[in-house]
């Protein structure tokens, strides 16, 4: 077990940050799995749900940047900036705009990546600490591999 830990750098994180991040990507796990296994009107439910939850942590990652921004009293507009990016951008998921779920869900899974990279690029400015990488970098690959079973189970029209 250690050697998990170690290959993820888990064993840096501190334990509440580490529960509560793991715990925050339950959602993302049940919902993914509703929708492969339940019933039709629950699969939809699971699916709107998970769009819904998805859009909420994405302004969460970023509201994270518009924190530590405001820890170290930056006067630069940049960090507020891309910490408003991922709630602007997801909104537009919601407003009916694209109709395609596909295309939701690819477009949800590129804002995690880029707000993953964004996140990599502010450790090591060392904006935000050293521990808070390996947390995202576990959260990231839960995140990325339940959206992309839902990208899967659109694709092979289970829902």
């Amino acid at each position: 077990m250690r050697k998990y830990l170690s290959f993820l750098s888990l064993y840096k994180i501190p334990i509440a940050p580490l529960t509560f991040g793991l715990c925050g990507t339950l959602p993302f796990i049940f919902l993914s799995v509703a929708i492969w296994i339940c019933a039709y009107e629950l699969k939809l439910m699971a699916l709107y749900n998970l769009i819904n939850y998805s859009i909420v942590i994405l302004s969460f990652v970023g509201a994270i940047h518009w924190g530590a921004a405001m820890i170290r009293e930056d006067i630069n507009y940049k960090w507020y900036f891309i910490s408003i990016i991922p709630a602007l951008l997801s909104w537009f998921l919601i407003m009916g705009f694209i109709a395609n779920y596909l295309i939701i869900f690819i477009i949800l899974m590129i804002l995690f990546l880029i707000i993953f990279f964004i996140d990599v690029r502010a450790v090591r400015n060392k904006i935000l600490p050293e521990w808070y990488l390996p947390l995202r970098k576990v959260i990231t690959i839960i995140v990325f591999l339940s959206l992309g079973s839902v990208c899967l189970a659109i694709n092979i029209n289970v829902i």
